[in-house]
């Protein structure tokens, strides 16, 4: 295929793969992108229902693929230098011995398409990345192209949208999970010693992302004055630098939090702390992505000004702040409390809530996402 040249993908690609007897999905990024590429992964699981489902992800996110016993097996990949060749070597030999018939990769980047290549499977559909970054591979490994705009709705509708061009459909883009695998909340021993509380996720990936320490350390102490009965539970990631952040606002808390994990929580567990919430607390993070697919009330705050449409939680139930020069005003503090208090007043108490009492609406609603929980 020559470099100025790519095909795109039929109407019937689904009826002419429906015999593929083994299928490789990759989806190499980030939390939120796992999250988003959910309703694509359930289309591809009802299309193919014969077929034995893989999926290539971060090591660091296969855990949250536990609540989606569809996918028959969950590779993970960790990315490295080159001082890893070995490593890489070793995963291309895996992959090329499972013999796939199609891999699927809704994100186009030159890693996944190098994957893509190496597995040898006769059909590759991928979909044409947008411009924020030159990537070239996908217009010499793809055999079929799927192309659809970025930035102009949520991405989970882009990647469900991507697959009907391929016949790959369901009638709404579906989040199927099995809340049964959650693990039981850490440290509550039965569910009626469970208080309500807030739970917060205050670090990113980026730290030009975090709220200075003093002023989330006001926010929780005048939220916890305006709902005494309403405790904390903190989580953060396990590298040092959000232990050692974490550290710092305890000690700048008047109060002892409820609940404090220092990186001790696997994503199925962190599913479990969110889900029992009353309202969860972020920054632009994969916690923010979690919230939405558990149904979980949120408001995440924004400190930067890049559009948030593609990857924003949909809902009334959810909330977003954004302080687009990066540095909070002096007000930051009210304009974050008032919606917080507004989401709390407005919703029922987790212990009382089911997954239908917070319905995701899209921006499209003939296409609203169906989250479906159970076993």
């Amino acid at each position: 295929m020559s470099a100025e040249t790519f095909r795109r993908v039929a109407g019937d690609f689904a009826a002419s793969t429906r015999d593929a007897k083994r299928i490789l999905i990759i989806e190499l990024a980030g939390l939120g992108d796992l999250v988003h590429s959910l309703p694509a992964l359930w289309s591809i699981r009802k299309a193919y229902p014969a077929a034995e489902l893989h999926c290539l992800v971060r090591s660091a996110n296969a855990s949250l693929l536990q609540l989606t016993p569809w996918i028959d097996r969950v590779l993970p990949y960790r990315r490295g230098g080159v001082g890893e060749l070995g490593y890489h070597f070793g995963i291309a030999r895996e992959l090329r011995a499972q013999r796939y018939d199609l891999v699927i990769d809704l994100v186009g980047s030159d890693y996944g398409s190098a994957i893509a290549w190496l597995c040898a499977a006769p059909r590759r559909l991928i979909r044409r990345p947008g411009q924020s970054k030159p990537r070239h591979g996908w217009r010499w490994v793809a055999t079929d192209v799927m192309e659809h705009p970025f930035r102009q709705e949520a991405m989970y509708l882009q990647r469900w949208k991507c697959l009907a061009q391929a016949g790959v459909q369901t009638p709404r883009p579906q989040f199927q999970l099995d809340l049964d695998r959650l693990p039981q909340l850490p440290n509550t021993s039965q569910a009626g010693a469970r208080p309500r509380y807030v739970h917060l996720s205050p670090y990113t990936r980026g730290q030009h992302k975090e709220l200075p320490v003093a002023l989330l350390a006001q926010l929780l102490t005048r939220l916890r004055a305006e709902s005494p009965d309403i405790e904390l539970a903190i989580s953060c990631a396990s590298n040092p630098r959000e232990r050692a952040a974490l550290d710092q606002l305890l000690r700048a808390l008047p109060f002892e939090p409820w609940q404090v994990h220092a990186g001790t929580l696997d994503l199925p567990q962190l599913c479990g702390l969110i889900a029992h919430a009353d309202l969860h607390l972020s920054g632009d993070s994969g916690s923010m992505h979690l919230a939405w697919m558990l149904g979980t009330p949120s408001l995440t705050w924004i400190l930067h000004g890049g559009s948030m449409r593609q990857w924003s939680p949909e809902g009334a139930a959810h909330r977003h702040v954004t302080f687009a020069d990066g540095a909070p005003p002096d007000n930051a503090v009210d304009q974050l409390l008032h919606p917080a208090l507004q989401l709390l007043a407005a919703g029922q108490p987790a212990c009382m809530r089911t997954r239908a009492d917070f319905p995701m609406q899209a921006a499209e609603p003939a296409i609203a996402p169906q989250f479906s929980f159970g076993g």
